[in-house]
Order: structure tokens, then C-alpha cells, then sequence
């Protein structure tokens, strides 16, 4: 199952992105419709053990969506079937969690978000668009912030520290110096020549002549997952002001001379990772532990 749709839907545990991706009060969004003939007050959209959700609620769930997310498109039918596994998933857990100091808190600062990001004319138009009231989005508010908290105390230390060992290629900027050879034996002559102190612009001078493949070349401030393996193993271990041996890339050898490495520590992006970790969670429990419910859906 795609994450995409569930990432949209979860803008409040991604920082309300829509909202804070933008500065200033918004007079002119544009909320979406929501096309409801399948939506009947009614019509029973799913059902699992011990409960079910109706059209009406769904309808709801779905306009609230689009309050927070404008750009939301409610009435594609792949996003709605997965809205709707979100939905009966909330419905499950919210029953047995409930509403903390942290979680009233974080509702107030979003609020406070959404009014120095819409106006008053602008929330009114979107409670009219959408067919809502404020009540119902501060309900959705808090189940998601409820969501958010019930699915955080399940992550461990040792699982943020593992996640941050997987993306640290990811959350490190190398600035390098790389010189080209066609040659291995023109390379490690080189190689030897720096690392015995000649300066860059003496081997520069010395090799000019055969650095047929390329010229010397500055690389500034590259995320270090975006480079070569070749290059990332050597990277990581490399000293600053350190030249490499030959590195060989198909036909050309190269050799490479670290002029900085930026790392964020795990502590620095310990918040992002929790965010990321919770969605991974939420969507392992739909896949895994949703069809023990027995859930059948008749969305079509």
C-alpha cells in the first residue's frame, strides 16, 4: 500500500505542511468540493468487528481533510479507499485512548496555526464549502493528535537509532576536490605525491597533460547519498584534507581530497525521524493488524 495518500491525510503530524509552508493569512484558497452521491447518511461504507463507519462520517472525515489540506484530491477513488482504512484504523484505537494535557495542547497551538494562516472570512467560507464547523475540526485535530501519541510510545530508542544509522548518508554534505586519471598507474603516482605533502596545484601542474578524462573539479556541499557507493564508502572514513587512493569508475580513476563533512546528529533530527517512524508505524498496522478486524469495505 502507497504511503503518499496516508502522508497527505497526517498534515498535522507533519507540521501542518499546507499552513506552514506559507506565510501570512490566505484570503483567496480555494477548499474543495466533495462529491458525496456515495455518501449517503445511510450507506454503511465499512464494516469490522464491533463497529462500522457511515457515509456521514466519512463525508465528514473527508471535508475536514480538505480544510486542512486544500489540495487534497477528495474525490479520486484510490485516495478515498485509503482515507477510509485510516478512518475505520482511528476508529478502532480512538475508542481505548484518551485525550492528554499534551494532546488539548497541541490542538490549541494548531488552531493558533490555522487562524494566523486563514482569516475569518477564509474559515468561514471553508466551513460553508465543505459542509463543517469548527467543532469538527477540532475533533479531528485530537483524534489525530491522540493517533500521533498512542503510536510515538511504541517507538523505541534502539528503533530511532537504527532508523538513524539507515538515513545517515542522507543527513551528511561533503564538499570534495576530485582529480581524474585515465590511468591507474598515472593516478597512484598522484595519489602518492599528495599524500606525502605536494600541494594540489603542484600535482595539478605535474599532471596536467594526462588528466585527459576531466579536469580538477569541486564538489560543494552534496548530500553524500546522492554520490557513488565507490565514493560514499571512502567518504565516510575520510579525514578532512585527506587525499584518497585510485578509485576506479568504469574506465577513469579517480582520487579524492575532503575539504569538509557536515553530519546532523541523531539528537538533531530525533523529531523528524519520530514523525517519519510513527507514519511507518500507522501504515504497518493497517497492512498488518487491520484485517484481524475482519473489515469489509463496499466504497466503490
Amino acid at each position: 500500500m502507497s504511503s503518499t495518500p496516508l502522508k497527505l491525510l497526517l498534515a498535522v503530524l507533519t507540521a501542518f505542511g499546507f499552513l506552514t509552508g506559507c506565510g501570512g493569512k490566505h484570503s483567496n484558497t480555494m477548499f474543495p468540493s466533495v462529491e458525496i452521491s456515495q455518501l449517503s447518511s445511510t450507506k454503511e461504507l465499512a464494516a469490522y468487528e464491533r463497529g462500522k463507519v457511515t457515509g456521514a462520517e466519512f463525508n465528514r472525515f473527508l471535508a475536514v481533510e480538505g480544510f486542512l489540506n486544500p489540495d487534497a484530491p477528495l474525490n479520486d477513488t484510490s485516495y478515498r479507499k485509503e482515507l477510509l482504512r485510516q478512518l475505520v484504523m482511528q476508529k478502532i484505537l480512538i475508542s481505548h485512548l484518551k485525550t492528554s494535557d499534551k494532546v488539548q495542547k497541541q490542538v490549541e497551538d494548531m488552531w493558533k496555526q490555522i487562524k494566523r494562516s486563514y482569516n475569518e472570512d477564509t474559515r468561514k467560507q471553508g466551513y460553508e464549502v465543505l459542509n463543517i464547523r469548527s467543532s469538527d475540526v477540532t475533533n479531528q485535530l485530537t483524534n489525530q493528535f491522540k493517533l500521533e501519541e498512542y503510536f510515538r510510545k511504541q517507538i523505541t530508542s534502539d528503533e530511532l537509532t537504527a532508523y538513524y544509522k539507515r538515513i545517515e548518508n542522507d543527513l551528511t554534505r561533503v564538499s570534495f576536490t576530485q582529480l581524474a586519471f585515465s590511468t591507474l598507474h598515472d593516478a597512484a603516482a598522484a595519489a602518492a605525491e599528495l599524500q606525502k605533502g605536494t600541494s594540489l596545484q603542484d600535482v595539478q601542474k605535474k599532471y596536467a597533460d594526462v588528466q585527459t578524462d576531466s579536469k580538477i573539479e569541486n564538489a560543494d556541499n552534496l548530500k553524500l547519498s546522492s554520490l557513488s557507493p565507490s565514493f560514499i564508502d571512502v567518504l565516510k572514513k575520510q579525514h578532512i584534507g585527506e587525499s584518497s587512493k585510485p578509485i576506479k569508475m568504469g574506465k577513469v580513476y579517480y582520487i579524492l581530497i575532503l575539504k569538509q563533512k557536515d553530519k546532523k546528529t541523531e539528537s538533531e533530527v530525533k523529531e523528524e525521524m519520530m514523525k517519519e517512524l510513527v507514519l511507518n508505524h500507522i501504515n504497518r498496522y493497517i497492512q498488518d493488524e487491520l484485517p484481524r478486524f475482519h473489515v469489509t469495505f463496499s466504497l466503490r
